[in-house]
């Protein structure tokens, strides 16, 4: 147990005798689903000849490998390594349920183009709001939270409207997707 003895001081904020977790929540923009829908007409104007074209398929196909330069060690191990052994099971069905589903993907230039907006929105919004939790110590409950709130339902409220098959355990699967495949670091 901790003790805390303060006398004569004027203290003027907290006092902290053991753990504080203070969790900061970064709320997004408000979902727009124009700009996929732009994307997507952009998309369907080009040729597989088109140079833009074959540039959008190299990005999208770098989220789809391996991240070269990090040690390949696999989804439960990045889990775990993170200490992040609850979300082990969940984690590897919901990412195998996206591998296959990116796999019939690759005939098709429009759900490629949703697949690589949903994962180049969620490395962002993972690099930029969770890692930042992950780093500070946060607890995997406020984690969580904000994966939901900043990734999870901020992309489903903006591709629902454009595509109905894409529900939120799939971009769960994406994010996991990216874990695996070395995109997004969960430890220290």
């Amino acid at each position: 147990m901790n003790k805390i003895a303060i006398n004569n001081s004027d203290v003027k904020g907290p006092i902290i005798g053991g753990d504080q977790n203070n969790v900061t929540y970064v709320v997004a923009a408000a979902p727009d689903p124009s700009v996929i829908r732009a994307g997507l007409d952009r998309i369907g104007a080009l040729s597989e000849e088109d140079e833009e074209f074959k540039d959008f398929i190299d990005l999208f196909n770098s989220y789809l490998n391996d991240r070269a330069g990090r040690p390949i060690i696999g989804l439960k191990q990045k889990l775990l390594n993170g200490d992040r052994e609850d979300l082990v099971d969940e984690a590897i069905e919901h990412k195998d349920r996206f591998a296959k589903i990116a796999a019939k993907a690759q005939l098709s230039p429009r759900r490629q183009y949703i697949y690589f907006y949903i994962l180049q929105k969620i490395k962002a919004a993972f690099d930029g709001q969770i890692r930042p939790l992950i780093k500070a110590g946060a607890l995997a409950e406020n984690i969580d939270q904000s994966i939901y709130h900043n990734i999870v339902n901020s992309i489903f409220s903006e591709v629902n409207s454009v595509d109905i098959s894409i529900d939120q355990h799939l971009i769960y699967g994406m994010l996991y997707f990216l874990t695996g495949k070395c995109h997004l670091v969960w430890e220290v």
